[in-house]
């Protein structure tokens, strides 16, 4: 039988395409220790996963490394998305890292995505809800375990900053299955009690397990629907909870929470002591350019010579007066001479004058007779001369052909 030489590199070659076709193997999770943890200076990250029974070189590449939100350390339990590879120079299979998660936290992951999600969508992380955190608070509310470091840092550094300012504390478990509905109830008492002005939420760090009581709905809609701003420390700065995003205002710890909220009195010193400076000098500044303006006035020709100056305007007024009262006159005689006229004219039309002339003015009934035709034999008619009144009755008429008329009385 003829034997079938082949070289180590096309057996290697061989191998690696047997397991690259396997899909099982281009896509897997595996769980374990790692050990022999290397950050590579091109950051390429070199460790081995082992379990009790057996172990796998592993490389994560500086791409994926770079989506880390945590170090990879000697010892920690993790759950590893890989692809399995073997290295054809040397034989050896490998496990290309393309994901890490701490073990214990894949579920819990998982739930918090799904509620940040949820509460993404329905708009309590929107900004427009965001309640502004007041530049000088008269009382500060801190919700948290009175036995945990949290609130030892804020009341400590309140202190520091402003002892004047005082603090109430809402104390709850941070941790455990009394945490939520205390967390709420506390949230919801400082908005009945109306006493702070704003509220300090937070414990210190711990493990995603320790801190899960912040990603619950419940303590999520609690915040949301207080109405006094909430700021929310919780953990270290690397750790995001639901309370962080929903909050009014994230503070990276416990600690920077009270920096944040409670005012420095120095800096408020400083702060006052220099718009006094400020105040002070504008008003020098105001006060000098007046006085520069009063002494510019003061040599100004018009006030040297103020009472020559003063004469003439007077004696322009009195001019001015002058003329006033020689245009009302001129207009006072003319309107008079007007109304003469006026006078003269009505008296020539008045039907006085043709009376005084001999003529007289018949009236029958209230009306002037103008024509014979007005009137008939027998009437009683008002006759006006110059000097008064007196009756006649018609006794004949004679129209201006010279027919005549008469009545017999």
């Amino acid at each position: 039988m003829k034997r079938k030489i082949v070289s180590v590199w096309e057996v290697n070659q061989y191998v690696s395409r047997l397991i690259e076709e396997d899909y099982m193997l281009n896509d897997i999770w595996i769980q374990g220790e790692i050990s022999n943890c290397k950050y590579h200076q091109s950051g390429h990250v070199y460790f081995t996963i082992k379990d009790p029974k057996a172990s796998i070189n592993a490389v994560m590449f500086e791409r994926d490394v770079r989506r880390l939100t945590f170090r990879l350390e000697e010892g920690m339990k993790i759950y590893a998305r890989v692809r399995i590879t073997i290295y054809e120079k040397t034989g050896a299979y490998q496990a290309y890292v393309q994901d890490v998660e701490k073990q214990g936290k894949g579920l819990l992951y998982e739930r918090f995505e799904r509620l940040k999600a949820q509460l993404m969508q329905e708009g309590l992380f929107d900004d427009t809800y965001k309640k502004s955190i007041p530049t000088f608070p008269k009382h500060v509310g801190v919700i948290t375990s009175l036995t945990g470091a949290a609130v030892k840092d804020i009341m400590q550094v309140a202190k520091r900053r402003n002892p004047s300012i005082p603090l109430t504390i809402y104390p709850t478990h941070v941790q455990g299955e009394l945490a939520v509905p205390e967390i709420v109830a506390a949230i919801r008492l400082a908005n009945e009690e109306k006493r702070v002005d704003v509220i300090i939420l937070g414990r210190g760090g711990g493990s995603i397990e320790d801190l899960w009581a912040f990603n619950e709905e419940a303590v999520a809609r609690a915040i949301f629907e207080s109405k006094i701003p909430i700021v929310s420390a919780v953990g270290h700065e690397i750790d995001f909870t639901i309370s962080d995003f929903v909050s009014d205002k994230r503070a990276a710890t416990p600690s920077a929470a009270a920096e944040m909220v409670v005012p420095s009195k120095s800096e408020l010193l400083e702060l006052l002591g220099s718009y006094e400076r400020s105040l002070k000098k504008r008003m020098e500044e105001r006060t000098k350019a007046a006085r520069n303006q009063l002494t510019y006035l003061l040599s100004r020709p018009v006030y040297a010579k103020k009472d020559t100056f003063y004469k003439v305007r007077m004696q322009e007024v009195e001019d001015y007066c002058n003329q006033l009262r020689g245009a009302y006159k001129d207009h006072l005689t003319k309107s008079e001479r007007r109304y003469e006229l006026a006078i003269h004219k009505l008296d020539q039309l008045s039907p006085l004058n043709t009376l005084k002339r001999g003529y007289s003015l018949a009236m029958k009934d209230n009306q002037l007779v103008k024509s014979v035709a007005d009137i008939s034999e027998g009437d009683e008619l008002s006759i006006t001369v110059t000097d008064g009144t007196f009756m006649a009755k018609v006794c004949e008429k004679e129209n201006s052909n010279g027919k005549k008329s008469r009545k017999k009385l």
